[in-house]
């Protein structure tokens, strides 16, 4: 049987994950942890054949740096990222950390045995393209790279001089991205911006850069 690691920090799709394994007869559970920071040192300690693991999880790794890091030492493990967050960096930082698979929770197509099989057999499954979402009058695709970066410290809680200082911009362009924002969505501010974000899992917070794995960036 192949042998799984699950990462996943919450309890119910953990448990979810589990029982897919189990009832599959065709997969063992090496381990299920809730954080990604502990991950690389399991693959170490025993044999390893697949990795499922979310890309928001506890401890000080998010699930892709911690996936990177498991490439570069365990080529021949599979990795699969599984997540019910639509963050738009997500796709690409998966790619470039060499990953195997890329499963929305919420929204893929497959069933998450239907992707592990076929990435067991040697495919490569991901989203032919980055998941829309409403966001009041515009679509997530509507907003530039550089929105997206703004909207990201939005909803971290920071102020205007405080995105203007870590973008390493004018307060005032700051000021202009943010109203940008507002405008396309109809948002009337920033704070029910940032909330309707959230409760989309549209985006997360920031990752601070000693965490962010910035191959694609």
């Amino acid at each position: 049987m192949k042998r799984v690691l699950i990462v996943e920090d919450q309890r119910m799709p953990r448990e979810h994950m589990e029982r897919i394994l189990s009832d599959s007869g065709n997969y063992a559970l090496a381990a299920s942890v809730n954080g990604a920071d502990i991950a690389f040192a399991i693959c170490q300690q025993q044999p390893v054949d697949l990795i499922l693991m979310d890309v928001c999880t506890s401890g000080n790794k998010d699930g892709i740096t911690a996936a990177a890091e498991i490439k570069g030492a365990f080529p021949n493990i599979k990795i699969i990222i599984v997540t019910s967050m639509v963050e738009v960096s997500y796709l690409d930082r998966a790619r470039a950390a060499n990953v195997d698979s890329f499963w929305y929770k919420d929204i893929s197509p497959e069933t998450l045995i239907e992707v592990i099989d076929r990435t067991m057999a040697g495919e490569h499954l991901f989203p032919g393209e980055k998941p829309k979402v409403k966001l009041g009058l515009a679509e997530s695709t509507d907003l530039t790279a550089k929105e997206i970066e703004v909207l990201r410290l939005v909803c971290d809680g920071l102020e205007y001089k405080e995105i203007a200082r870590t973008l390493n911009i004018a307060e005032r362009t700051a000021k202009y991205h943010v109203s940008n924002i507002l405008s396309k969505t109809g948002y009337a501010n920033k704070t029910r911006l940032a909330i309707a974000v959230t409760n989309k899992k549209f985006i997360i917070p920031s990752i601070p850069e000693d965490k962010e794995f910035n191959a694609s960036e």
